[in-house]
């Protein structure tokens, strides 16, 4: 997979300025956890020991602080977008350009609707891994959120930790084996069946007039049916798979914040943490299972679009003409 998408992003020669925009995009969801931690911390610490000056101090620092994240996020965003639109028209570019100098040989070794296919639906399925939510850029932000929540929330409750690691890795071991493998499967059988459609509708407009001479409307009307029913077919089996992972990922979420919840419960009964302690755990825990269904959605979707981006792949390594 790494493999397919360095050879996508080396075709639209901009790997360095998709990087650069990358790297400036990661630290904002972490960012925004350990603010929201360390305001929920203070305030709730401040309001047990009743002293309302900090919980108007830790107010005015948060409103101060998730002002500028948004600033900076929405800066970032708005360089992201332009330059992913410039990036998908660069990619079509030199698509078409590889496809116009293809031998007559080559071309007329596929079919039409093939061509249309790989000129059309496979570009914006491969564009989609950068100019799409839950794609490439996501995935990026959500290893950082991971990783640095991770290590601050084993720093600050090592109680908890274990805890939490032991519900979010069965949440990634579910989402690859039951939905990612299973929907890049039946992405590439979907691309399949939508070159075929292509060409039967192609067939069906262009040999209009030799189907009425040989009474083959039915023929390839039924042609042209069978092949929509195998796109809607395809299609179903991914929304299914996709809508399973939607439907139990949430549940372990829930379970797991509960056992949080008894085992936070507790330590605060103890005197060994603090109701402000256990909510910035909250807070934490929520970053890495956040980031963690952020990473799974975006492998999904990845792999997802990892058919289109092994056909545009494929259609730029074919020898073009001497």
């Amino acid at each position: 997979m790494i493999r397919e998408i360095r050879h996508l992003f080396q075709i639209t020669e901009r790997k360095f300025n998709f990087l650069i925009l990358l790297i400036l995009r990661c630290p904002f969801d972490t960012l925004n956890t350990i603010v929201q931690a360390s305001f929920l911390k203070n305030s709730f610490d401040a309001i047990a020991r009743e002293n309302w000056s900090e919980l108007k101090s830790a107010c005015l620092y948060f409103f101060i602080e998730t002002l500028l994240l948004l600033v900076y996020n929405g800066t970032i965003w708005t360089l992201y977008a332009s330059f992913s639109v410039r990036l998908v028209g660069v990619l079509r570019r030199k698509l078409f350009q590889k496809v116009a100098g293809l031998s007559l040989s080559c071309m007329e070794e596929k079919t039409s609707g093939e061509w249309l296919t790989r000129l059309n639906d496979d570009v914006i399925q491969a564009s989609a891994i950068f100019n799409q939510p839950l794609r490439i850029a996501h995935a990026a932000v959500s290893i950082v959120n991971i990783c640095v929540s991770s290590v601050i929330l084993s720093i600050v409750n090592a109680a908890i930790f274990p805890f939490v690691v032991l519900f979010i890795i069965p949440h990634v071991l579910i989402s690859q084996l039951f939905v990612a493998n299973p929907v890049t499967r039946m992405a590439l059988k979907s691309k399949e069946a939508i070159s075929n459609n292509s060409n039967d509708m192609s067939t069906l407009i262009l040999c209009a007039d030799t189907a009425v001479l040989y009474d083959a409307q039915d023929f390839l009307l039924k042609r042209f049916e069978e092949s929509s029913l195998k796109i809607r077919q395809y299609n179903m089996k991914i929304k299914i798979r996709q809508a399973m992972g939607t439907g139990l990922l949430p549940l372990m979420g829930m379970s797991g914040y509960l056992v949080i919840l008894i085992i936070g419960g507790r330590y605060i009964a103890s005197g060994a943490m603090t109701y402000g302690d256990l909510t910035a755990a909250f807070q934490y825990r929520g970053g890495m299972l956040i980031g963690s269904m952020m990473l799974t959605n975006s492998l999904i979707n990845i792999r997802t679009d990892l058919a289109g981006i092994r056909r545009v792949n494929e259609t730029m390594n074919f020898k073009s003409e001497e």
